[in-house]
């Protein structure tokens, strides 16, 4: 990758079953209020989830016992809520059903950064393995004409991949496998994103259209199949889109609400 380094950041391995890793930030139960037992009340951050496995189903998420994100969708990026510090343990469970019907137990820590937790792979495991990315997330202030992009790959039947700006620009990002992300800076306006199979620039997968802000950081998730004909689930690649953070003076205040998440190609399913 150009300018910043490919990171892959704590992978959580799933064997077996549906998972999906969770957000443990709420847009409902979970809120500030939340409490554990080891957790700090005097450091805050921000946390959000992603799910982003093609052939999952919804799934409802637990966090120490009670239910915090319902009914979750595949394609879905929640928006960020605050959460103390701490230690918290996390049940993942198909959408509707009891807690005792869990796929997945985790004890996680939240620490002093940004994070999006992201489910990526397959549940039949065709072409990669179901696995959770604790993604940190560098939402740092921009210089106002700068524009801070994240691409992380989670197209399960993809290749590591270059993203290049239009078709004889820069590539932004070299060599992006499967589960990896990373940052790169650009200047603000207008982009041609080109995805070509890593090294090779005779044809590109995707194309699209996107319009980048001075001052604000984005998220651009590589999902859904190349070839989905052939796949276990008939999700095409797309690229989602999201804002991670705005300019201050372009912020919600505290009484207004949060800017839903861009996706690209696409409505937005449901946030959560």
């Amino acid at each position: 990758m150009t300018r910043d380094s490919v990171s892959r950041r704590r992978v959580i391995q799933i064997g077996g079953g549906l998972v999906v890793v969770s957000g443990v930030g709420s847009t409902t139960a979970a809120s500030s209020d939340h409490e554990t037992n080891d957790q700090s009340t005097d450091a805050r951050v921000r946390t959000r989830s992603a799910h982003l496995s093609p052939d999952a189903p919804n799934i409802d998420v637990y966090v120490d016992g009670e239910r915090v994100r319902e009914d979750i969708p595949y394609g879905t990026v929640t928006p960020y809520r605050d959460l103390d510090s701490g230690t918290y343990t996390v049940q993942v469970v198909p959408a509707g059903e009891d807690p005792s019907a869990a796929v997945l137990k985790e004890t996680i820590e939240i620490v002093d950064v940004d994070s999006t937790f992201a489910v990526i792979g397959e549940v039949a495991a065709e072409n990669q393995p179901l696995q959770a990315l604790l993604l940190e997330d560098d939402n740092s202030p921009v210089d106002p004409g700068v524009a801070r992009v994240r691409a992380l790959h989670a197209s399960p039947d993809a290749p590591a991949v270059d993203v290049v700006a239009g078709k004889n620009g820069d590539a932004l990002f070299e060599n992006v496998a499967f589960g990896e992300s990373g940052y790169t800076e650009v200047p603000e306006g207008e982009y041609t994103l080109a995805i070509y199979p890593a090294g090779d620039r005779e044809t590109s997968v995707f194309e699209i259209d996107v319009s980048l802000a001075g001052g604000t950081v984005y998220s651009a998730f590589a999902i859904g199949y190349l070839e989905p004909e052939r796949a276990p689930a008939d999700e095409p690649f797309e690229i989602l889109l999201t804002e991670d953070s705005l300019p201050d003076e372009e912020k919600p205040k505290e009484d207004e609400p949060e800017k839903e998440p861009e996706k690209e190609k696409k409505e937005d399913k449901k946030s959560t």
